[in-house]
Parts: structure tokens; C-alpha cells; sequence
């Protein structure tokens, strides 16, 4: 057991130790620090804050007794200044060549079936949204005092319906728009965060044991250091250092949401997030990681040389790939009934099942059941790994998954 430790902590502080750790760290810092405050950066560059109201000049010629153009201009809920323009339409474009009209907004025909045309140089799209927005606003006033309709009407018309959902069936719950928005983007975070952790700590993990291999290194620690005792020691010594990435993310996050002030992190934690959730995440990112980490501990055992570690790990990625695009495909349709049966397979049930409990309803013994075989299949498979390292890491030559398994086996039998 000491020799277990021992190798964890010298893989841990080997990698925390290392220079890629260290700017992959500060980068990442940076990276979130500076996304969770990207509103305000952008709008310190564009000036937006200090951005004065834009004019627009409003030719009004509707029919209508009451001018649609002076509606606009005392219309004080835009974030534009309407003029009602009195001259005519080419002076008044004139007027906007030479920038004292941001605008030109042009107002023909009846107001039930109004006719506006704005004329901008490069403007924002949002800008002439905004603007469509406005004239539609003042049409519905023309058009409801046309019909004569008095404020009582007009209140029942925009009345809210008075809407509700309620379960089938009895002790069931009803998924609310916010709930569903919970479970969308947390699925989406683990999805990539598996992703992320089958290609880069699988990639890690694989790469630590060839890189021992090709130095030779391999064969002093073997003599001193049982090989299933070691490949343990590196799986769990990798994870702490993701675990510490972690760390880094989430003190990323404080110090950005402290900078920002606008306090998303009170607010997701005290709201939004369920905790169950969390725990379901962190239980299928352990599994997910066992199970992806040692079947590329295994693939690293099988590589004489540091540089045939991608093509080794590939499968893995493929498969992590696959898993991948099935969940985001399942995001919009969680309850597909090709997700509920890969769901079952453990190399996809990590983000599947999490995607199944955060969207849908999924009953008690059948989480169960696919957690009881995502952890058998853990177990079966570290313990399969652990004898193909166990002789892996005494063969060199030639990477092959089928022959070298083989031969793996039979050095694993003699080393008994």
C-alpha cells in the first residue's frame, strides 16, 4: 500500500510540477476570468455605455389625421430620438449622408396595412429590429383607436392566459422552464467535460507509460514497484491532478464573478442548480473516468515509443466521439428510444443516463440498474487492464491491439 502511495504522489507532482500544467492553468484562468467579464470588456471597446441616442427622421406620409411620425418622436420608451421630418424624402437622406440623421425611416399607406422603409448606412441588424418594433407598437395604438376599442378591451385583449401544467399521474412532477434549462446546459457541461477528460487525462495516462517505456525507466520501477499497484497509483495520481484543474476552474470562476459584479454564481447556486444533479455529475465523471482511464492505461502498456501513443488511444477516442455526438443529438430529444437503450451500454451511459435524469423522468431502479452496471463494468475492466499492463509493460516492439493483448497475457501468466 505504501508503494501505492508513493506512486501516486510521485505522479501528481510530477505533472502539477510541469510546465504544461502551469500555462495550461494560467491560460485557463485567464480564459474564464475573461469570458465571465466579456460583456463589460466589449462595451468598454465599443463604447456602448457612452454611445449617445441615435437620431432617425420621420417622414410620415399615412393618410391618418393624427401623424404617425410625432407618435414616434414622444414615444419615450426607445432608445432612439424619432423626428418628425417636414421636408421631403431626398433632403431628408441628404441630411443623413452628412450625419445629422443616424436614419430615415419612411411611413406610407394605411396604418392596418402600414408601409415602412429605413435607409441606414452598415448599421446594426438589431438597430433596424428595434426600430420595426417601435413603428409596430405605434400602428397597434392607431389601429385599436380606429376600431374604437376603450382601455377595458384593450386590457382583456392583452391578458395573459392563465396557464398551468399539472402531472398525469399521481406523485409525478412537471419539468418548468426553468428546470429544463437547468438540465440542458448542465448535460451540455458534462457532455464535454467526458469529452474532454477521455482526450486529454486518456491521453495523459497513456502517454505517462510509454514515456516511461521508451527511457527504459519502466524496468527499474517494475523490479521495485508491482505493475497493478502502479497503474492504479498513475489512474488515481492523474485524477487528482484533474481534480486540481478543476480547482482552477472553479477559483477562475469565483474571481471572475467577484471582478463582473454581477454575482451569476450566487445566483446559480442559491437557484438554479439542483444539488442532486451535482452528485449525479460527480458520480459519472468518477465512473466515466475508471472506466475510459484504464482501457488507456492498458493501450499505453501496449506502446514501445512516446510517439504511437494517438494511434493507440484512437479507438478510445472514436468511442468518446460517438458518445458525444449522441448526446448532443439527445439534448433535443431526450426521450428517443435509441438513448434509453444505449443508455445501458457503459461506454456511453455517463452522459447518456445524466442526460435521461436531467431531462426526462427516470424511475428509481432502472438509475440503479445502469449504475450497478457501469460499475461492474469498471471494475471488469481495470481488472482486464491491470493484467495487460502487468506484461504490457515489459514488451517493446511493434504496436498491435489483438497481438499485443496476447502477448501481454502470457507474460502476465509467467510473472504470476
Amino acid at each position: 500500500m505504501n508503494n501505492f502511495w508513493i506512486t501516486v504522489a510521485h505522479t501528481m507532482t510530477k505533472r502539477v510540477r510541469s510546465k504544461s500544467f502551469f500555462w495550461s492553468s494560467l491560460v485557463t484562468l485567464i480564459l474564464v476570468i475573461g469570458l465571465m467579464n466579456a460583456a463589460g470588456v466589449l462595451s468598454s471597446f465599443s463604447g456602448e455605455e457612452d454611445r449617445e441616442q441615435q437620431n432617425v427622421a420621420v417622414l410620415d406620409n399615412t393618410s391618418e389625421e393624427e401623424s404617425m411620425g410625432e407618435a414616434l418622436a414622444s414615444y419615450e420608451e426607445s432608445s432612439f430620438a424619432y423626428e418628425n421630418y417636414s421636408g421631403t424624402e431626398e433632403e431628408a437622406l441628404a441630411s443623413a449622408e452628412e450625419e445629422e440623421y443616424a436614419f430615415v425611416l419612411t411611413l406610407a399607406g394605411e396604418p392596418a396595412e402600414l408601409d415602412a422603409v429605413l435607409y441606414g448606412s452598415e448599421s446594426d441588424f438589431q438597430d433596424g429590429q428595434e426600430i420595426n418594433q417601435d413603428v409596430q407598437r405605434i400602428k397597434e395604438g392607431f389601429v385599436t383607436n380606429e376600431l374604437n376599442l376603450d382601455e377595458q378591451q384593450l386590457a382583456t385583449i392583452y391578458a395573459p392566459v392563465s396557464f398551468s401544467e399539472q402531472p398525469l399521474t399521481e406523485g409525478a412532477e412537471v419539468q418548468t422552464e426553468e428546470a429544463h434549462n437547468q438540465a440542458y446546459w448542465m448535460v451540455y457541461a458534462l457532455v464535454f467535460a467526458i469529452y474532454l477528460l477521455v482526450i486529454m487525462f486518456g491521453s495523459m495516462i497513456a502517454t505517462e507509460v510509454a514515456t516511461e517505456k521508451s527511457s527504459r525507466v519502466m524496468e527499474l520501477i517494475v523490479s521495485s514497484v508491482n505493475p497493478i499497484t502502479q497503474m492504479f497509483g498513475k489512474l488515481v495520481g492523474i485524477g487528482i491532478v484533474g481534480l486540481l484543474n478543476v480547482a482552477v476552474l472553479a477559483a477562475a470562476a469565483f474571481i471572475g464573478d467577484a471582478i463582473s459584479g454581477d454575482n451569476i454564481l450566487e445566483g446559480l447556486f442559491s437557484e438554479a442548480i439542483e444539488v442532486s444533479l451535482l452528485l449525479y455529475a460527480l458520480l459519472f465523471i468518477v465512473l466515466g473516468y475508471f472506466l475510459y482511464g484504464g482501457i488507456a492505461a492498458m493501450l499505453g502498456a501496449l506502446v514501445s515509443r512516446a510517439e504511437e501513443v494517438n494511434q493507440a488511444i484512437q479507438p478510445l477516442i472514436y468511442v468518446a466521439m460517438i458518445a458525444f455526438f449522441i448526446a448532443i443529438f439527445g439534448l433535443n430529444a431526450p426521450d428517443a428510444t435509441i438513448i434509453h437503450i444505449l443508455s445501458y451500454i457503459p461506454f456511453f451511459t455517463p452522459q447518456l443516463l445524466f442526460l435521461r435524469i436531467g431531462m426526462t423522468s427516470v424511475p428509481t431502479w432502472e438509475i440503479i440498474l445502469i449504475i450497478v452496471i457501469l460499475t461492474i463494468s469498471a471494475v471488469l475492466i481495470n481488472m482486464l487492464a491491470a493484467r495487460v499492463y502487468k506484461g504490457g509493460v515489459l514488451m517493446y516492439g511493434k504496436f498491435s491491439i489483438k497481438n499485443g493483448m496476447k502477448q501481454a497475457f502470457t507474460i502476465s501468466k509467467k510473472e504470476k
